[in-house]
């Protein structure tokens, strides 16, 4: 299981009609919505780095969305896994300051 903290950024004038989006998804819980700086504070729950990634692939379909940020994350459960010698889908792929950049590269396309 992997909890993540992460920001949601979205168009202006945007940020509670995304909240209502993601208060379909009984694993992410919202914590605090900035108008002024349309952003979304929330936490996911996933059971592996792979679904966590499907998921924010598809939450970005979404118009209003810009980008999903993450901050925190917490892999606890993997550690304790790995520490006992069980296998784990836990790879990471995508979250090295290389593969942010490259995201951040094709937002400032926009």
């Amino acid at each position: 299981m992997i909890l993540v903290g992460s920001i949601v950024a979205c168009l202006k004038d945007t940020t509670h009609s995304v909240a209502d989006v993601l208060k379909d998804y009984p694993n992410i819980d919202i914590h605090a919505i900035d108008e002024k700086k349309s952003n979304i504070v929330i936490t996911i729950e996933e059971e592996s780095d792979s679904k966590l990634e499907e998921l924010c692939k598809k939450l970005q379909e979404h118009p209003c969305i810009i980008q999903i940020s993450h901050h925190y994350f917490n892999f606890e459960e993997e550690v304790d896994k790995i520490d006992k010698g069980i296998p784990t889908d836990l790879s990471l792929r995508g979250f090295s300051k290389s593969e942010q950049r490259k995201e951040r590269d094709k937002l400032s396309e926009y």
